[in-house]
């Protein structure tokens, strides 16, 4: 083989190993660059979503009202009169709940009636709830000579012929949802709908201008409007 072949091949293989190794650079390229495009917008995706969660109402400053009343097999229970409210969701001992939120404790998806009853020291699960008496009630007591059932029944004040939105798990994470709403958290037999609070509650509710009440912080003093 004359030198100048040989050298023309050397040449050759040069080259070709040259381009390839500029393929493999641009095979592994490709999947690199669409991973971080995957990789940004994921991240985009859940930064948008924490976003609209952290704004979601009810947002610090909004002063929701929500009349309730707590039923038991068939009888009407007392309101609940401790005012205690770490976070910005309590009663005045009015059978109204205050949902106006100082803390993201009590905001968006956080405004919930767990939080309500963790307020005055209270607690709700899915088969109990304990007041601020300290009296635990619980599911599965006769009533007609069925076991009561925990439920928890959403009612929209403004359109009361509205059928009421009823729940039995994750009692605790039920969020409020919009002002002038009304719930009842009833013991009550598996078939039976829990009644919409007492009428008072609402003739109450009505009264209340949320237009007039001030937004309170932990060193606010209770409101006397309700």
């Amino acid at each position: 083989m004359a030198r100048g072949d040989s050298g023309r091949k050397v040449a050759r293989a040069a080259r070709a190993g040259a381009t390839g190794g500029t393929g493999e650079r641009r095979a592994l390229g490709f999947p690199l660059a669409l991973a971080l495009v995957v990789i940004l917008g994921v991240a985009l995706v859940a930064f948008a979503r924490s976003g609209r969660e952290a704004t979601a109402a009810p947002r610090l400053g909004d002063h929701w009202h929500t009349a309730y009343d707590i039923y038991v097999c068939d009888t009407y229970r007392a309101k609940i009169v401790n005012e205690a409210d770490p976070n910005g969701i309590h009663t005045h001992g009015d059978g109204i709940m205050h949902i106006h939120p100082f803390s993201s404790l009590a905001s968006g998806k956080s405004a919930t009636i767990g939080e309500f009853f963790a307020a005055f020291g209270g607690m709700i699960d899915d088969t109990s709830i304990r007041l601020d008496t300290g009296e635990t009630i619980t599911e599965g007591a006769d009533c007609g000579g069925e076991p009561t059932v925990l439920k928890v029944a959403r009612f929209d004040a403004q359109d009361r012929d509205r059928a009421p939105q009823v729940i039995t798990d994750d009692l605790a994470d039920v969020r409020f949802l919009k002002n002038l709403e009304a719930i009842t958290i009833a013991f009550v037999p598996e078939g039976v709908e829990p009644p919409a609070p007492r009428a008072e509650r609402f003739t109450f509710l009505e009264t209340v201008d949320p237009r007039a009440i001030t937004s309170g912080t932990p060193d606010a003093p209770p409101t006397t409007a309700g």
